[in-house]
C-alpha cells in the first residue's frame, strides 16, 4: 500500500472510531428507561402497574354460540395494595378494582358479549 493510501485509510479509521465513541457517549448519557409512574404526593405513585403487579385479560366461551365472558386476572406480589382503573376494548368501559398485597383476583369485566379476544389498559396507584 502506498503512503497516501495508507494515510487516507488511517484518517477514515480515526473518523469512524470518533463517530462510534461520540454515539456511545450520547447513548450512555441519555436515559433509555421510559418513566412509567409518577409521584402522586404523600409517597404515592401513579401510572402503569408496578413490576410486582401482573395482569392479563381472557375471553372464555359460554354455552351459547358466539357469546363469551371477559375476565381480568390480577396478581399482586407487591407488599402493598394496588388500586387500578381497568379499561377493556370489548365494553370500552372503565372499572375500578383494588388488589391487596400478595393476593390474586379474578375479576369479571363483561358477561354474555360477542368477543373472542380482549386488550386491557391499566392505570394504577399505590403507596410503596
Amino acid at each position: 500500500m502506498k503512503a497516501p493510501a495508507l494515510l487516507t485509510s488511517l484518517v477514515g479509521l480515526v473518523r469512524l472510531v470518533g463517530l462510534v465513541l461520540t454515539c456511545s457517549l450520547f447513548v450512555a448519557c441519555h436515559s433509555q428507561v421510559k418513566q412509567v409512574s409518577s409521584d402522586a404526593g404523600n409517597g404515592s405513585r401513579r401510572g402503569s402497574p408496578p413490576l410486582c403487579f401482573d395482569y392479563r385479560g381472557e375471553v372464555q366461551a359460554t354455552g351459547q354460540s358466539g357469546v363469551s365472558n371477559v375476565w381480568a386476572y390480577l396478581n399482586n406480589t407487591c407488599s402493598y395494595t394496588v388500586d387500578c382503573t381497568i379499561y377493556d376494548d370489548v365494553t370500552e368501559k372503565e372499572q375500578q378494582v383494588g388488589v391487596v398485597a400478595y393476593r390474586q383476583l379474578r375479576f369479571l369485566l363483561a358477561s354474555g358479549v360477542p368477543a373472542n379476544k380482549v386488550r386491557l389498559k391499566l392505570e394504577c396507584s399505590w403507596n410503596p
